[in-house]
């Protein structure tokens, strides 16, 4: 087969998959009742895009067939309805592959995650009463840097003074300018990743069974409690790590760890103190780009995991403290 022939065939098929997922995104902007303008059709694009290129450089899965279409569907999602580019340079959101147990078989999922500058565009496209936001500051190691001080209602702004004495990065701060033209600083600090970085691994731990038995879904209660006293042992000894980087020598946590914070730890930090930067602030969306946000955090997807394990894991049962004695008066009358 020649390669121009391999190349129609590969823009086939990524233009028929496009075309029937943007179909059924849009459908769920409609039931939304949210438009689906030019910009989220061309950040459904740009995620299509870069899943395809994703799935292409994969030796987990051969195809896009291989993936979930109720998953592809709420990904791109996503992307389209925070308006979030995965094509924007730089870059405003990325794409990963995770294993996930669905059934009785294992399958690959596709997560999305924000970029640094996609962060950016958050607050800009729905930070409650933002006119502008400025570069973000990223403060590092020997830097001097005074916080913000509030004086009643008055607030002396930060100082920042760079002094390249360091790449390790201590905190970032965004400026942001409201419609009112006052100036909000949102600072979020290093270790303030731990949080991220604890729920990272509780996730990669969810499927383990450390040898006891070959299914969690399949453990009996026996299996399940020691399953889960090791887990425990783990993350207890995750907890206890004095700073950030400790958690990722501790030997006993580095398999639930992934390669992106292995490899460039400083490039995950940064990555995880603008998001935590930004959550917090008050933000104006649709129902369906605040349920796409809310579905991407590290700890939500964790708990809702951990739910998802556990329901109907033990019986519940009503028991009636007090026993009618009459039927009451609206049963009787007329």
């Amino acid at each position: 087969m020649s390669e121009n022939t391999q190349v129609v065939k590969m823009n086939t098929a990524i233009s028929q998959w496009t075309n029937s997922v943007t179909d059924l995104v849009i459908r769920d902007f409609d039931a939304c009742g949210v438009p689906f303008d030019e910009y989220s059709k061309q950040c459904a694009m740009s995620a299509m895009t870069n899943i395809f290129k994703l799935v292409k450089d994969s030796d987990k899965i051969n195809d896009l067939n291989g993936l979930d279409t109720s998953n592809l569907r709420e990904i791109v999602g996503q992307a389209a309805s925070l308006k979030l580019n995965a094509n924007a340079v730089p870059r405003e959101c990325y794409f990963q592959l995770r294993t996930k147990k669905s059934g009785d078989k294992w399958i690959q999922v596709v997560e999305m995650g924000i970029e640094g500058d996609g962060n950016d565009a958050l607050l800009r496209n729905y930070g409650n009463d933002v006119e502008k936001v400025y570069p973000c500051w990223i403060v590092k190691e020997g830097d001097e840097f005074t916080y913000p001080k509030r004086k009643g209602i008055e607030v002396e702004p930060p100082t920042w003074e760079e002094k390249g004495l360091s790449n390790k990065v201590v905190r970032v701060v965004y400026p942001v300018k409201l419609k009112d033209g006052t100036i909000e600083y949102l600072i979020s600090e290093r270790e303030s990743v731990k949080v991220n970085l604890i729920a990272h691994i509780r996730n990669n731990m969810m499927n383990e069974t450390f040898g006891i038995c070959k299914d969690r879904y399949k453990a009996t209660p026996e299996q399940k409690k020691e399953i889960k006293e090791k887990k425990e042992e783990i993350l207890s000894k995750v907890r206890n790590c004095e700073k950030l980087e400790d958690i990722l020598s501790c030997e006993e946590a580095i398999p639930f760890i992934s390669a992106a914070w292995l490899d460039t730890p400083e490039a995950m930090f940064v990555r995880k103190m603008r998001n935590n930067a930004i959550k917090k602030f008050p933000k104006n969306m649709n129902s369906l780009a605040s349920s796409s946000l809310m579905h991407m955090d590290e700890t939500y997807k964790t708990a809702q995991e951990e739910i998802a394990e556990n329901e109907n894991s033990q019986p519940f049962e009503v028991v009636a403290d007090v026993e009618a004695k009459e039927e009451p008066s609206f049963v009787t009358e007329g």
